[in-house]
């Protein structure tokens, strides 16, 4: 008769067999993307001039910053040309000295042809200013379907994205990233900053290090753009970083404020009395590859993790006992915060169409909590 050591010695077996497993496939997924990426750098030098980018990886109310892979050999000049006609030149990479809340059109000048082309949003300074962004997650895949999510998400003008997590299959590997992310997102990623996320498959070997050196980034963020703020955890906060994100969200300033961690919250997790406490309008995940909406003890969130990589199933993702709304669409969220700091999100399919729609109203001010430990 089986006992309790020997489920417990077969529930081990097969976690190191499965571990095992996923290793040899990230492993073969590797080699052959470095593979790939020794033929593509052989030939890329007869190619465009540009290997990677321009992109975006920050804006502000006076600056943004723009990255790219180029041959050695050419002269960029980036310039941005607001709707007054006043324009701006870069510095390694970054403009300061930009008038806040302007959507400005960027050129990648080399040699002095126009070899690129964008736009970006600064971040308003105006009280009250309307801000659009949007969230993707588990999307890095290089599929058709990551490049019509992100179509669509272009399509309806986003300041910023936010990831949830998993932004490169099997692993985030350096030789994975152009046609993980860089490729399929070009356009989107030319138009507004992309704020990651780090979910586990992007903290599988090798690790996230390549991902977050790409955008400049690092696990925790604290991302405003005028009166919104998204505090990024990455893949699961713990106590650790539920204080962590405590700590950012008290901080003066922003009127609405989100959190982003990979694992869609449960009940317990210590980024909920954080949530509730600091007044969070939403908590966004990824993990399930499922678009859902629910309410987890009183906290909003929303699970966004159809950007591309494929669609969960009833047998490996099933849907959240608390969900209002579960969805196997590829898609992405657009989250819109109006002047009275009341907030709307769209569920968009990669088609365009809006499949769920939540409003809610500005949240009052919470009150100040007295110091942790007093």
């Amino acid at each position: 008769m089986e006992n309790e050591s020997d489920r417990s010695l077969l529930r081990g077996s097969r976690r190191a067999f499965l571990g095992f497993g996923m290793a040899c496939v990230a492993t073969v997924s590797v080699a052959g993307a470095v593979a790939w990426r020794l033929i593509q750098d052989a030939t890329r030098s007869e190619e465009a001039t540009f290997w990677r980018g321009p992109y975006l990886v920050s804006v502000g109310p006076q600056e943004a910053e723009l990255r790219w892979e180029t041959k050695p050999s050419a002269a960029i000049e980036l310039v941005a040309t607001a709707p007054d006609g006043s324009t701006a030149r870069a510095e390694m990479g970054r403009f300061v000295g930009l008038q806040p809340g302007t959507r400005y059109r960027w050129s990648a000048l080399v040699d002095g042809e126009e070899g690129a082309a964008g736009s970006f949003a600064t971040a308003p300074t105006a009280p009250g200013t309307p801000v659009t962004f949007g969230v993707i997650g588990d999307y890095g895949s290089g599929k058709d379907h990551e490049v019509n999510v992100g179509r669509v998400a272009l399509s309806q003008g986003p300041s910023f994205m936010v990831t949830t997590g998993d932004n490169s299959y099997l692993v985030a590997a350096a030789a994975l990233l152009d046609r993980n992310i860089f490729q399929p997102l070009a356009p989107l990623l030319a138009s507004c900053p992309l704020y990651v996320c780090v979910g586990d498959h992007d903290e599988f070997w090798p690790g996230p290090g390549a991902l977050l050196g790409a955008f400049g980034q690092s696990r925790f963020q604290d991302v405003r753009h005028g009166e919104v703020q998204v505090v990024i955890v990455g893949d699961r906060a713990g106590e650790a970083g539920a204080a962590r994100a405590r700590e950012a969200l008290l901080r003066p300033g922003p009127r609405v404020r989100f959190i982003s961690q990979h694992r869609p919250p449960q009940l317990g997790d210590p980024l909920l009395p954080v949530a509730r406490e600091t007044g969070v309008a939403a908590i966004f995940a990824g993990h399930l590859h499922r678009y859902e909406r629910r309410t987890v003890e009183g906290v909003l969130t929303l699970t966004v993790g159809t950007g591309g990589q494929g669609p969960g199933s009833l047998e490996a993702t099933p849907r959240s006992r608390e969900a209002v709304v579960s969805l196997l669409d590829y898609g992405y969220l657009r989250v819109d915060v109006d002047e009275a700091g009341g907030v709307r999100y769209r569920f968009l399919d990669e088609f365009g169409r809006q499949l769920d729609e939540h409003a809610t109203a500005p949240m009052p001010a919470p009150a100040t909590p007295p110091p942790a430990g007093a």
